[in-house]
């Protein structure tokens, strides 16, 4: 029997690049999970989700930030594995462990232990389109990223920033905030119609207020 596999999904580069993972080795991804927490930018944006989910062909639900909530949707939706994009960071396991053992879903972070700076260079080359949309300045990254598709000119300053021990490469305490527009198993490619920028202090804020899905060229 196959597991029911849910994904827990941002939007972001790293539960995009290990819902692709996920796909790629074959697991049953049912359905997608986005958990109203983090990053003001991924709240903002998360009726994105929508064309997340249309563009993936995998149903998508939003489900409150606290344990029961997330429980709950879990248990409704007959999981028996929760994928998240979790990198770095063995605190953010230890949250998903602490709502998933007590249901008896497994927990799988495909990207784990992975050398983060490779994970980059890898989702730019395999044509992931990442945009910036929420910098902490105060955190080592660069007002200049916000609303702009990561590239590998940005990636080279991320590393630079990372050798010179200012920043986390993936932004995992919040340094910044991505959006995968496009990738490999989007069937069609999301176009920003109307946004606008915020600051508020060191930090700022890439608010789409409309988008849509196109068709991929080339």
């Amino acid at each position: 029997m196959t597991d029911h596999v849910v994904v827990s999904l941002s939007g972001g580069k790293d539960s995009v690049y290990a819902l692709f993972s996920a796909l790629k080795e074959g697991l049953d991804v049912k359905h997608l999970m986005f958990i109203q927490t983090g990053g003001k930018a991924h709240l903002e944006n998360k009726h994105l989700i929508g064309l997340i989910s249309e563009a993936t062909g995998i149903p998508a639900i939003i489900v409150g930030k606290n344990s029961q909530d997330i429980s709950k949707a879990l248990k409704k939706l007959g999981a028996t594995m929760l994928v998240s994009g979790v990198t770095t960071t063995p605190e953010h396991l230890d949250y998903y462990r602490d709502i998933l053992d007590p249901i008896g879903v497994k927990q799988y972070a495909p990207l784990f232990g992975k050398d983060p700076i490779n994970g980059l260079e890898e989702m730019y080359q395999k044509g992931f389109r990442c945009l910036i949309i929420e910098v902490d300045t105060s955190l080592g990254a660069n007002k200049e990223w916000l609303g702009k598709v990561m590239d590998q000119n940005i990636i080279n300053e991320i590393k630079q920033r990372v050798a010179e021990k200012k920043i986390n490469p993936i932004g995992e305490w919040g340094e910044y905030h991505t959006l995968v527009i496009d990738c490999p198993i989007y069937k069609k490619q999301i176009k920003i119609e109307k946004d606008k920028t915020e600051w508020r202090g060191t930090k700022g804020y890439y608010i789409i207020k409309k988008a849509s899905l196109q068709l991929k060229f080339g």
